[in-house]
């Protein structure tokens, strides 16, 4: 016996720790279960958005009714202390219900309107409500803006001084810059522009040799710019150097 009674606990143990599947969670009833059942039967249904909304829509109306129950029953059992209340039937508070919830619209109208007008431009019709309209990104700080820049005009130099590495250390005439890349002679941020460029220059590469300018921002970034040196070194100078220093051209 004592085999079959170590069998017995051994098989008990297996079937309470052997993983089986399992449902979880609470179950609702809600209209749209209606629908999928009627759907089941004849092959029609309802589809995902139809189902969703119907969902919605059951949910709100058993929450209005639940509501007017209690209503009803918290009226009704005043009366006890009140007894010139009157009774309150079903459909009566079905209508209070309703009533105030029109009138709560009406008032949150009303706040919404009033915040429309105090804060003209910052709401936007979407469809039949309004929506706060998105900010609008901020701009990037000057300090990278600058850097972008810098970053830009550097690289152009380093393509221009790998140009005139080739060709025995000289830069390409305008006529020969269309051989360094197109990307590289625009200006990175607004308004845009290209740099501007004074070609057939060497590369100072002498200590008593003073830096020429070799390219330069256009006018539309501003009245100050960056101007990239025949030393590749980058200076910020405003127009009125960039002129004196290209006496010849203007700015």
């Amino acid at each position: 016996m004592a085999p079959l009674k170590y069998t017995k606990y051994v098989t008990l143990t297996l079937v309470l720790i052997w993983p089986q599947v399992a449902s979880a969670g609470m179950p609702s009833v809600t209209l749209a279960d209606v629908s999928r059942a009627v759907g089941g039967l004849t092959q029609t249904g309802l589809t995902g958005l139809a189902r969703q909304r119907l969902e919605v829509i059951s949910f709100f109306l058993v929450g209005l009714l639940a509501c007017t129950g209690v209503i009803r029953w918290v009226w009704n059992g005043l009366r006890n202390d009140f007894p010139v209340l009157p009774r309150l039937s079903y459909a009566r508070a079905l209508g209070i219900i309703v009533l105030w919830g029109l009138l709560f619209v009406l008032v949150l109208t009303m706040i919404s309107g009033a915040r429309e007008l105090m804060t003209p431009g910052a709401w936007e019709k979407q469809g039949l409500t309004h929506r706060l309209v998105p900010p609008s990104p901020p701009a990037p700080p000057i300090e990278a803006e600058i850097a972008v820049r810098d970053e830009a005009i550097r690289r152009l130099g380093d393509q221009l001084a790998e140009y005139a590495t080739v060709h025995r250390g000289v830069f390409p005439t305008p006529e020969q810059a269309v051989e360094v890349e197109e990307p590289l002679w625009r200006v990175p941020v607004p308004p845009g522009g290209r740099y501007l460029y004074v070609g057939g220059q060497m590369p100072d590469e002498e200590m008593w040799m003073s830096p020429t300018i070799l390219a330069y921002e256009p006018d539309s970034v501003g009245a100050d710019r960056l101007v990239l040196m025949t030393d590749r070194s980058v200076r910020w100078l405003p127009a009125s150097e960039i002129e004196r220093l290209l006496p010849s051209r203007k700015p």
